[in-house]
């Protein structure tokens, strides 16, 4: 049996039971309950979430990751995002070497951050927003650091696309049972297709 780690933002949370359903025959996955929101907190946090979940220390086959909605997040006072392109670019480059580190031979996946109904703003509270031309710069900066690092990545940008707005509880997170679908279809069939 294949073991698979899922990790990143609430746009994981949504999809991770039906992943873990879609591939249970193929494939043992898990996943924190934890919110992956940003880079960094990903990096902070992501050698805990391996060592709790692990069957065994750092026995990983696929670890499919994604952040970068906290990321492009423009607070209300700031004219840019949370996280600037540099430290963006520095993070994805150290979560890679800290999932190598700690699970070798590990298959690694990036899913490209999905799209947003503009004005995306934060749900409940108008903290700030988060606009789609931020998310195609920083999916094209996750792109160029994945493809130096032979990662394969996961184009959930356009599949989210594709999704119809009613399959958004919100701006931003696809939490219907129709949203949750789709990309769980997406990352269950990636993923399987590397099972091979």
């Amino acid at each position: 049996m294949i073991n698979v780690l899922l990790l990143g933002d609430s746009i994981r949370l949504n999809y991770q039971e039906e992943v873990a359903r879609l591939l249970n025959v193929n494939a043992n996955v898990v996943y924190p309950k934890d919110n992956g929101r940003f880079c960094l907190y990903t990096l902070r946090y992501i050698h805990e979430w391996i060592k709790d979940l692990s069957p065994k220390d750092g026995e990983f086959d696929i670890v499919h990751f994604n952040c970068g909605l906290w990321d492009v997040l423009r607070l209300s006072n700031e004219s840019g995002p949370m996280i600037s392109e540099e430290l963006y670019h520095e993070s994805l480059v150290r979560i890679v070497e800290r999932i190598r580190f700690m699970c070798p031979g590990v298959k690694i996946i990036f899913a490209l951050t999905t799209s947003v109904k503009e004005p995306g703003f934060e749900p409940g509270i108008e903290i700030g927003e988060r606009r789609n031309q931020d998310i195609v710069r920083y999916n094209e900066i996750a792109k160029g650091v994945f493809n130096k690092m032979g990662i394969d990545i996961n184009d959930l940008w356009e599949v989210s696309k594709k999704i119809p707005d009613d399959a958004r509880s919100d701006q931003v997170h696809f939490d219907t049972d129709k949203g949750r679908m789709v990309l769980a279809d997406a990352v269950a069939m990636f993923i399987k297709q590397r099972l091979i």
